[in-house]
């Protein structure tokens, strides 16, 4: 059945559109149902959009004629058994940025799934499944630290990721002496196009709408805050400070939200770290922003613990593969310095999302990943002067409240 009675009228929109793109229904061999059995699509849970993501199980020579009939190539060599199909509104959702970004991240060599079909106007897709095992979920025991490694390799290729053709060429230079870190780029002119005209800038505009996040949902609609004069004045300090902050680094492709539940592990139960390569999922909210940024929300990761002493050590790794890339000529402490600003600023805006979460989507289960990040923000504050009397604020208004 649907997943929910509200949700009927377009539930059945979407079996139609599987329907026309030739998806059979894998309750029925062959499929003479027209995709009425909806009960063969698994609902997946865990993400914090409005997106509705679902599993179909089709048997192998199945899934090769659905790729064939829309002349498309799978990423992954070994089928998993499952296509994804994704229910993305598109008053809400950025299926055209989703679209247009995984094509830009595909010629970067960057894997991610491969679209099968969409009807962008109606916000559905059939996306290929990378399989079930998340960064999160993939790394027990002291293996784990081979896998973010790998990350790092993967950061490195999304932050060369070229403007232009030029930039390309002058890439396709340097990788003859480190095939390892720069990967072979083939963006055409749709992708530089796209990346010069339609990835948003983090710009001081950017920040401010996420800050404002952090104090409508937090401070106004979370702790009902009434704030005097000097404490919205210390606020305007604390956004300004970082935007400068954000703003004085290099600029360049951002993921935005790379952390251990948008990487994917494949293939899945790899024994050895080596041979398994990392995807890339929830990526259309790319922005072109601060090279700290992407590295803050991995080791800085709301979901997942890293033991200082790991951190450092995966900072020094990172340092070492931007500076022999190219893409950052500065130190080590220098590097720190933005990574840590960064963490500032995307957790403070994180307060406030998952409080959005909850208070508007009624999705209470981020709540418990506050206090986290409320670490996170309180730990970073002590590494800059300027953030003294923020903390301070944070410790009064914040801390024991949520």
């Amino acid at each position: 059945m649907a997943p929910h009675t509200d949700g009927q009228e377009r539930y059945h929109a979407l079996l139609t559109f599987l329907q026309e793109q030739g998806v059979p229904c894998a309750a029925c061999d062959p499929c003479n149902c027209g995709n009425s059995c909806a009960q063969s699509l698994q609902p997946l849970n865990g993400d914090a959009s409005l997106r509705r993501y679902y599993r179909l199980r089709l048997t192998e020579p199945c899934f090769a004629k659905l790729c064939a009939q829309h002349q498309v190539t799978p990423q992954l060599n070994d089928y998993v058994g499952t296509i994804i199909v994704v229910d993305a509104p598109p008053s809400s959702q950025k299926n055209r940025e989703f679209v247009a970004i995984n094509r830009l991240l595909r010629h970067s060599s960057i894997l991610v799934p491969t679209i099968i079909c969409a009807d962008i106007e109606q916000g559905f897709m059939v996306l290929e499944d990378l399989g079930h095992t998340l960064f999160a979920d993939a790394f027990p025991g002291p293996r784990h630290m081979a896998y973010y490694f790998r990350a790092m390799v993967e950061l490195t290729k999304i932050g060369l990721m070229p403007h232009d053709a030029a930039a390309q060429a002058r890439l396709t230079v340097l990788r003859e002496s480190n095939p390892a870190l720069i990967p072979a780029y083939q963006l055409d002119e749709q992708d530089f196009a796209y990346y010069r005209d339609s990835v948003p800038p983090f710009d001081a505009a950017f920040i401010a709408m996420e800050y404002s996040i952090f104090t409508e949902w937090l401070l106004a609609k979370t702790l009902h805050l009434s704030l005097s004069e000097p404490e919205n004045a210390l606020l305007t300090r604390t956004l300004d400070f970082l935007t400068r902050e954000c703003q004085a680094q290099p600029q360049v492709a951002m993921h935005r939200d790379f952390h251990c539940r948008n990487l994917m592990v494949t293939p899945e139960q790899v024994d050895n770290p080596i041979q398994m390569a990392l995807a890339v999922i929830d990526f259309q909210d790319m922005v072109k922003g601060p090279i700290g940024y992407d590295l803050a929300s991995l080791l800085y990761d709301c979901y997942s613990v890293i033991e200082d002493e790991e951190r450092t050590a995966l900072l020094r790794f990172a340092h070492e593969c931007y500076s022999a890339a190219g893409l950052f000529t500065g130190t080590l402490a220098e590097l720190e310095r933005m990574v840590r600003i960064c963490a500032l600023q995307r957790h403070i805006k994180v307060l406030g999302i998952f409080n959005r979460l909850n208070l508007r989507d009624g999705k209470p289960g981020y709540l418990k990943d506050l206090p986290r990040t409320l670490d996170y923000v309180l730990q970073n504050c002590d590494y800059f002067p300027e953030m003294a009397e923020f903390k301070a604020f944070l410790q009064q208004h914040v801390v024991g409240k949520i």
